[in-house]
């Protein structure tokens, strides 16, 4: 019989690809996790892992190794809801949420007080960045994502939507021609995203409301494109729950232009019974709905 203990290093190995990055997950040495995956793979009988330089691929038995791992973690997570006391008075745990930059750093991470003071013993990891993670390879346990997901053993929900527009600093608006008409934004400055790694197809409707239009500037951060905006470099179509918050800035044309993106929740499916999962979902379905407005942006 094998050590059930070394499935916690083959699990995060597997979800981090590299040993440096599963020790600190672990919170011990990468030489503690290398040795405790050579103890596993010897004890199997069958190697777990491709090694590849400094990078960790799962092999063929150890992609038939996870299922069963995570499932044994699963168990092992719902055995301390059940069983285990809590000195919180409420559910254990720890969820990994990612989500879109601007939708973790400018919006879900303003209500975490409320999350914690309601919820002390959820430990919630919020991973706010442009690249999607997989929750098949347990690289976050649920994801707030633009589109609904189409495969793997997740769960999904619409929470709701959020609207972007044109937004400019009063500061460049008076040293530019007025902005009447569409046609009035072929004279004016544009911050954008970076083409080849745009996030959002409806975000390329600057190329159809503009012929070759004017970018001075090129980021894949919403805040980074929200700072520029407000420093006065230029126009930028930010999230409405962003900018709205901004009194340096002031939309622009918003009757022309406004695009509505929907919010969706997925988590995976082995941890959707688990109370302090529950406790995360119900807590971001509530959120988005009593913010809606600030979402949506003003009419």
């Amino acid at each position: 019989m094998f050590d059930w203990n070394d499935l916690r290093f083959f699990l995060e190995l597997a979800r981090r690809g590299k040993l440096s990055a599963a020790a600190l997950r672990l919170g011990v040495d990468h030489t503690t996790v290398a040795r405790r995956i050579k103890a596993l793979e010897e004890q199997l009988g069958v190697p777990l892992f491709n090694r590849n330089n400094r990078a960790y691929s799962l092999s063929e038995d150890g992609k038939r190794l996870l299922g069963y791992a995570q499932k044994m973690e699963s168990n092992s997570l719902a055995l301390m809801d059940e069983v285990a006391p809590s000195t919180t008075g409420g559910p254990v745990g720890t969820v990994r949420l990612a989500t879109p930059e601007a939708i973790g750093s400018q919006f879900i991470a303003r209500h975490i007080t409320s999350f914690h003071a309601r919820h002390p013993g959820i430990n919630l990891e919020l991973v706010a960045e442009t690249r999607q993670m997989s929750l098949s390879k347990r690289e976050a346990d649920a994801a707030i994502t633009l589109a609904k997901p189409e495969l793997g053993r997740v769960v999904s929900e619409k929470l709701g939507d959020y609207s972007l527009r044109l937004y400019a600093a009063p500061s460049y608006l008076q040293k530019h021609p007025p902005i009447v008409r569409l046609s009035d934004l072929k004279q004016h400055h544009f911050i954008w995203y970076v083409d080849d790694l745009l996030p959002i197809p409806e975000l390329r409707l600057l190329d159809k409301a503009i012929a070759d239009p004017n970018v001075i500037f090129r980021t894949t951060s919403v805040t980074g494109q929200a700072n520029a905006a407000e420093a006065g470099l230029g126009i930028a179509l930010l999230p409405c729950f962003v900018a709205d918050r901004m009194p340096a800035l002031t939309s622009v044309l918003p009757r022309e232009i406004s695009v509505l993106r929907e919010l969706w929740l997925t988590v995976h499916q082995d941890l959707m019974p688990h109370a302090y999962m529950q406790s995360v979902t119900g807590f971001l379905a509530t959120l988005v709905t009593s913010e809606r407005r600030a979402l949506v942006g003003r009419r």
